[in-house]
């Protein structure tokens, strides 16, 4: 039985693929990153549920897609009946590996239903010299250390980096740019609404054009994969890592300049929900894996590999078998807005379509995608040309969620 096993998920917010040079990206921000994806399972075709960090968090923890759980609308726009619908589902990860005598330890900020089925949930004490809600990632990762070596119990760990959410406010950074360059910034976005949201996030951050924002978002990511290093090197020294589990992935991407929004994870094109998984279970080789899975299929892996009984269902499906066989888990992927008020997309490996009932933005009040948008991702990876022409093969799936 592998029921002592650790299990560590490892959240980074707001973490794009096309940022990484693990998936291809010409700078080195992921050394660490890296290091252990050449030592554990690397998922290139991984997509988050949603493009916000509630919705699709608490699918991690639930193993459900959002209309499932009920949680469709990130923090402050949940609305009451989504919090209720939450409150009723049965399956909670946390609180089920603590009733199998798991100490079980969340390092992260956010509080509401996040908390339940944990020991211990928090920061810990919060940095004096931060301006942000979230500690540094140096601080959260001194505090995960701190609690790993002090459980007695079989544990599970659930770290949450903030440092890559945008403005990055924990991160320090020098630019010779200035309040000229930022009016100029400013002056050249055409939607008023884009503006507005992007004046306001920005304000005394230090950051004034589109280059230091993409720097910054660059440098987020190297300061967070030292830390992720840091981890990793601890549970090496431990001898640990042969008796844990460890999930690396991000909660949803981010849209920098692309589809003319600004440094959000607004819409349900690539840059929103393609983001990193990397996954270490003790007794696998290395392998790169091509097939599509989502942060729904977390839960019954780790159900699977652990040998846990549950009569719970899941809309994820262990990806063990994939790892095994390379039996496929699923040939689409549904994904759903968190932002905006009603969009929903489903992906298959050569097409997205993407249907927006309601397309306001509840973050920056603007309006994204047209209600119904189709790209053919071989010809047009970038999603910049929509062919729906009234009819599509995918509109028969797009309100599942199997």
């Amino acid at each position: 039985m592998n029921y002592k096993k650790n299990v560590i998920i490892i959240v980074i917010d707001a973490f794009r693929t096309k940022n990484l040079s693990l998936y291809g990206y010409e700078k080195e921000t992921d050394k660490n990153i890296k290091r252990i994806a050449k030592e554990g399972i690397w998922f290139k075709e991984h997509f988050s549920p949603a493009n916000s960090t509630a919705p699709s968090v608490t699918s991690i923890l639930t193993g459900l897609y959002p209309p499932n759980h009920g949680i469709l609308h990130q923090l402050p726009y949940t609305k009451e009946q989504e919090i209720e619908k939450i409150k009723k589902v049965k399956f909670w990860l946390p609180s089920f590996l603590k009733g199998q005598g798991y100490e079980t330890i969340a390092i992260d900020w956010i509080g509401e239903w996040f908390k339940k089925g944990f020991d211990y949930y928090g920061e810990g004490e919060y940095s004096k010299e931060s301006t942000a809600p979230f500690n540094p990632a140096e601080e959260i990762t001194d505090l995960a250390i701190s609690k790993v070596n002090q459980s007695k119990k079989p544990f599970f760990l659930f770290l949450h980096y903030w440092d890559t959410h945008f403005p990055f406010p924990t991160i320090k950074y020098e630019t010779a740019e200035n309040e000229k360059d930022m009016k100029e910034t400013l002056d050249s976005i055409k939607s008023e609404n884009q503006r507005k949201y992007l004046e306001l996030r920005i304000a005394n951050k230090g950051i004034y054009t589109f280059n230091s924002m993409k720097e910054k978002y660059d440098l987020s990511i190297k300061v967070t994969d030292e830390q992720i290093g840091r981890v990793y090197d601890f549970l090496k020294e431990k001898n640990l890592l042969n008796d844990t589990i460890i999930f690396i992935l991000g909660d949803h991407g981010m849209n920098l300049t692309e589809h003319e929004i600004l440094f959000s994870s607004s819409g349900l094109y690539e840059d929103s929900i393609h983001t990193p998984l990397i996954v270490r279970l003790p007794g696998f080789e290395e392998k790169e894996i091509n097939e599509f899975v989502q942060n729904i299929d977390i839960v019954p892996t780790i159900l699977d590999f652990l040998e846990f009984k549950f009569d719970d269902e899941f809309d994820g499906k262990s990806f063990i078998p994939l790892i095994k066989n390379n039996q496929p888990t699923r040939d689409k992927i549904f994904s759903y807005d968190g932002l905006c008020e009603d969009i929903v997309a489903v992906r298959t490996k050569n097409k997205k379509l993407i249907l927006a009932k309601n397309n306001f933005c509840n973050l920056c009040k603007g309006h994204h995608h047209e209600k119904v948008e189709e790209y053919n991702l071989e010809k047009d990876s970038q999603e910049t040309k929509n062919i729906f022409s009234g009819k599509s093969e995918l509109l028969e799936f797009i309100r599942g969620v199997k």
